[in-house]
């Protein structure tokens, strides 16, 4: 090659030149230009910000194959066109946003952070409700890490994966979900807050995908249907698998220590668990951390899923109806009214819940962007979308909706956690009559509302004298593994779970009738008793309500029984053993309001009483038998109402056997004087002597004490009784009835003392002879102990109209000290003898009748 021809490649010179335009180009011209390679463009539309034209397709293209290759092309240059149509196809453009994509280690804080709450929110589901050796350790760091917050970060990963391939696939870039951590989570960690008022409990606020979704251009509305849709059906698809593995891994019982936040399952669970799962509910409440973290999947996943702008929901709306159709006013009226209906049904506003964060967050979305048709931005918007993705994208949403659809409360606290066991026992039943036997059910329901499980037994009071003529036993259906004191039935009640037992009871006399069964059921639950009063009436007209009861009547005593009437039939009441002691001219006893033994009403009284001449006959067990027309009933021997005679200085009780506590009390039970019936099972000190001084019991002060024993030579107790008060003596044994009660008068101190036994109640003290001869020989000698410095007066008092009794030894007055006396009573049919307190002095009554 010549020199001449060599040519140099830095000699711009022997370059040929291009044409140019004379004027510089616009960059509006550009653009025309550009479009015009794929656009018959025939009008610019000017007058607004952005460039706007009507076009054509070339080349007999489609509209929407010319869309694709502009925007292929413009995406380069940072632009992108929008078709949009009204009588004619119009184009405009948009510059493509810049920077949009946050920095990958914003994205990874918020990961981490979000991790750091949901450990939180972790060990707080697992608070309390942890079995031995815990769900997978021994720390509650690694359960709540292993249980709780990879399970919800890892769904969160598959699910930002999902739809950043989804949006792959149509050719879209999309960003990561990136979580936002909800940090009053750590108030909870460090005891600000309790667990009543954690009310938004995940460890999340929200999860949104950045770059926001609806700040993306979308190619039609095809792609933002099944990117919206994609990460919530896959959080409700992942949510409920775990709920799944969480409930099939939960212990049948872990013994919870504290109240529970119990997550209330979607729809399609609770149907399925309730279907296939024994004691559902009750797993529920300590359920493993899976099903804590897919509570937080389905929950958030069908939150997304409501028809709010900014939300999936909202987007899917858009993509299946379009931009016009979908936040037109109308629409978005409907939907908030529909959302304040949902929310009402949901019981929203009742008090601050889980939907009052939600109401809050989408109501103003609702409102103010609700009609914002420029969100999201679709390119090719006329396109529409095609019959099978509309009803594919439709079919995925009903089914996320409907099967995450959360019950009315998400989120509970188990706020009865550790309830007592409750029993539900009628007080009334009837006792009926089947071949002339008499029988009575008693149902006793056992519940138990709590979280744990529960302890407890029953039984009836074995202390009650009425039960005498009752046969009993127990039907405990295999509940038996527990008892009160050795009886009844008792076992372990698991949470939440009821059974039944019952007490049959069966008449045993086969000539009477029962009278109204008045007990107390007791009952033993983690170690505390309880009484529950039961009364058990005959199927009868009328019958006894009370057993024969001695009642003091304007000075004069009167043996009286309570009656209960269903009818207002007549009533003939006789009794049938009275009459045994023959050829008394006397009369003796008398129906209240008769002449005799015999009487009619025509229409049964409330109370029936018999009068006597003295307490000793009134107490005969004559009487015991009485029929009300043609059932005969018994109703017992009544006991002479007890007195205590007390001085002002009170009782002194010494170590003495003759002078200590007496008969009938001789330290043991508890001596009350407060109205309630006697505790169960008490744990009772006895008053504390003094180191010096005198030992003290007021029982003003103290009014409930374990009776205590008097024992050193040099030791005395001083007991105050107020003047009129009631006491009663309660058994050492499990009841609540008490022993005996009696009232206190002010008056000697004076111990009674026969047979070698003092009494210091001595008001039922008693004697009779029949035809001379004492019911009990030595029957009436007695010595009477006074501690009075001052002399007692003795009253003899004879009555009736027999020969009196015979005077051996007595006194007109009670000396300090033991004072003898000694009767015989006469020859007459019937002697009594009987002692009284009267002002001060002591009486002895002494009657003879023939």
């Amino acid at each position: 090659m010549s020199d001449d021809s060599d040519v140099s490649l830095g000699d711009d010179s022997l370059l040929e030149s291009m044409p140019a335009h004379r004027s510089e180009w616009k960059q509006h011209d550009l653009l025309a230009s550009i479009l015009g390679r794929f656009f018959y463009i025939s009008t610019n539309m000017s007058g607004g910000i952005l460039p706007a034209w009507v076009v054509s397709p070339k080349d007999d293209k489609e509209i929407d194959d010319c869309l694709d290759e502009a925007n292929t092309h413009l995406k380069k240059l940072g632009w992108a066109a929008k078709l949009s149509r009204s009588e004619e196809w119009i184009v405009q453009l948009f510059p493509l946003p810049e920077r949009q994509f946050p920095a990958r280690n914003l994205t990874l804080v918020m990961w981490v952070f979000s991790a750091l709450t949901l450990t939180l929110a972790g060990a707080y589901w697992m608070d309390g409700a942890r079995p031995s050796g815990g769900w997978f350790s021994d720390s509650t760091l690694t359960d709540s890490v292993l249980g709780y917050t990879l399970p919800v970060l890892g769904s969160l990963f598959v699910a930002s994966h999902i739809q950043k391939r989804i949006a792959s696939h149509f050719n879209h870039r999309v960003g990561h979900i990136t979580p936002i951590p909800e940090p009053t989570i750590s108030l909870w960690s460090l005891g600000f807050l309790s667990q009543a008022s954690l009310v938004w409990p995940f460890g999340l606020f929200l999860i949104p995908t950045l770059p926001r979704m609806d700040a993306r251009l979308w190619d039609d509305r095809k792609v933002l249907g099944w990117v919206a849709v994609s990460v919530p059906a896959t959080l409700v698809t992942l949510g409920m698998m775990l709920w799944g593995i969480g409930l099939w891994l939960t212990p049948e019982y872990v013994a919870i220590t504290g109240p529970q936040n119990v997550a209330q399952a979607p729809f399609l669970i609770e149907v399925l668990g309730q279907w296939q799962i024994d004691d559902y509910l009750n797993r529920l409440i300590w359920s493993h951390p899976f099903v804590k973290a897919g509570a937080l999947l389905t929950f958030f996943g069908w939150i997304s899923l409501l028809p709010i702008p900014t939300f999936p929901g909202g987007r899917i709306m858009i993509a299946r109806a379009g931009p016009t159709e979908a936040r037109s006013s109308n629409n978005q009226i409907f939907i908030f009214l529909l959302i304040l209906a949902f929310a009402w049904m949901f019981d929203a506003f009742n008090g601050f819940t889980i939907w009052i964060f939600v109401l809050t967050l989408i109501l103003p979305l609702l409102l103010f962007m609700g009609t914002d048709r420029s969100s999201p931005l679709i390119l090719n918007e006329p396109k529409g979308l095609d019959l099978p993705a509309m009803k594919n994208i439709g079919f995925v949403m009903l089914i996320a909706v409907l099967f995450a659809l959360p019950s009315q409360v998400p989120f509970e606290i188990d706020a009865d956690w550790d309830s007592d066991v409750e029993y539900e026992i009628d007080m009334n039943y009837t006792a009926t009559e089947l071949d002339g036997q008499w029988n009575a059910l008693v149902s006793v329901h056992v519940l138990n509302p709590s979280s744990v499980n529960r302890d407890w037994a029953i039984d009836f009071d074995h202390q009650n004298s009425h039960f005498a003529a009752w046969e009993n036993a127990w039907d405990c259906d295999g509940e038996d593994s527990l008892d009160v004191k050795g009886e009844g039935c008792g076992s372990t009640l698991p949470p939440r779970t009821h059974t039944t037992v019952v007490l049959n009871l069966t008449w045993s006399e086969q000539t009477l009738a029962p009278s109204t069964l008045d007990f107390s059921l007791i009952s033993l639950t983690e170690g505390e008793y309880d009484s529950h009063a039961i009364s058990i009436r005959p199927d009868l007209s009328v019958h006894p309500e009370t057993l024969w009861q001695m009642y003091l009547d304007e000075g004069e005593m009167k043996r009286c029984m309570e009656l209960q009437s269903s009818s207002d039939e007549a009533l003939n009441v006789t009794f049938p053993n009275a009459g045994q002691v023959s050829n008394l001219q006397s009369r003796l006893q008398w129906v209240e309001g008769h002449n005799n033994l015999s009487a009619s009403f025509e229409q049964s009284p409330d109370r029936l009483c018999v009068r006597g001449l003295d307490p000793v006959v009134l107490r005969t067990s004559e009487l015991n038998h009485i029929q009300l027309n043609n059932y005969t009933f018994d109703g017992g021997l009544p006991e002479l109402p007890l007195v205590a005679v007390v001085p002002e200085t009170g009782w002194n009780i010494s170590s003495d056997p003759f002078l200590g506590w007496g008969f009938m009390l001789n330290s043991s039970g508890l001596l009350s004087s407060i109205e309630d019936l006697c505790p169960l099972d008490p744990s009772l000190s006895i008053p504390p002597a003094p180191s010096e001084g005198q030992w003290i019991w007021d029982l003003d002060v103290r009014k409930i004490s374990n009776i205590p024993a008097v024992n050193s030579a040099n030791e005395s107790l001083v007991v105050h009784m107020s003047d009129g008060s009631s006491m009663h003596v309660c058994s050492p044994e499990l009841s609540i009835e008490p022993k005996f009660n009696f009232t206190v008068e002010q008056g000697p101190e004076l111990i009674f003392q026969r047979y070698n036994t003092s009494h210091r109640m001595w008001s039922n003290m008693w004697m009779a002879a029949y035809n001379g001869t004492l019911l009990q020989s030595d029957g009436a000698t007695f010595s009477v102990y006074s501690s009075s410095n001052t002399s007692v007066p003795v009253q003899l008092n004879y009555q009736g109209n027999g020969e009196q009794w015979v005077t051996v030894s007595s006194t007109n007055s009670l000396q300090s000290g033991w004072n003898s006396f000694e009767f015989e009573p006469s020859s007459s049919t019937l002697s009594t003898l009987w002692f009284e307190h009267q002002d001060g002095a002591f009486v002895i009554h002494l009657s003879s009748y023939v």
